[in-house]
């Protein structure tokens, strides 16, 4: 997700918090600022965590990662499967793992809420290596506050420590 999105989703909910509980109005555009402020940290590490992976390709499990990609300029060379709710077929597992034959692409990450099978089968006999598990959901993470800036600087930490190896 871009973080501007976040941002200006913070507005609309404490806009409508206030609404149903005008009394807490105050409490809720303080708390929004300060997600704000959290999330303008956030992006700043992010940032900086994704800085040294510059435009090393890698694949992600789907095609879900455009905002990580244009935000921070991730270069996400190729998907396991073509969309979110689509498991990927034999031609398409053939047509990566041809892709990954001919070199270039450094990493590949599965995903929690996929079988890491697909990714097995692609790599094999190639030189990619195999990220972390990575967790854009935040199923694996407490949920609360925190849950957002977590799991983006998780993501991005798995990724910077597979493209230096």
């Amino acid at each position: 997700m871009y973080t501007h999105n976040a941002k200006a989703w913070l507005d609309v909910i404490a806009a409508e918090l206030s609404r149903h509980d005008p009394d807490n109005a105050e409490t809720y555009a303080a708390n929004a600022e300060a997600a704000r402020d959290t999330i303008a940290e956030m992006r700043a590490e992010v940032e900086a965590i994704l800085e040294p992976v510059g435009d090393t390709p890698i694949v992600m499990f789907h095609d879900a990662y455009g905002y990580l990609s244009h935000q921070f300029g991730v270069n996400v060379a190729g998907t396991i499967a073509l969309g979110d709710a689509a498991s990927p077929g034999a031609q398409r597992l053939s047509e990566l793992r041809a892709e990954l034959q001919e070199g270039g692409i450094v990493c590949i990450f599965p995903e929690v809420n996929h079988s890491s099978r697909y990714v097995d089968v692609v790599v094999e006999g190639t030189d990619v290596r195999v990220g972390a598990t990575l967790d854009p959901e935040g199923v694996m993470f407490d949920s609360g506050a925190d849950l957002y800036p977590t799991l983006m600087r998780s993501m991005a930490q798995e990724i910077a420590d597979c493209v230096a190896g």
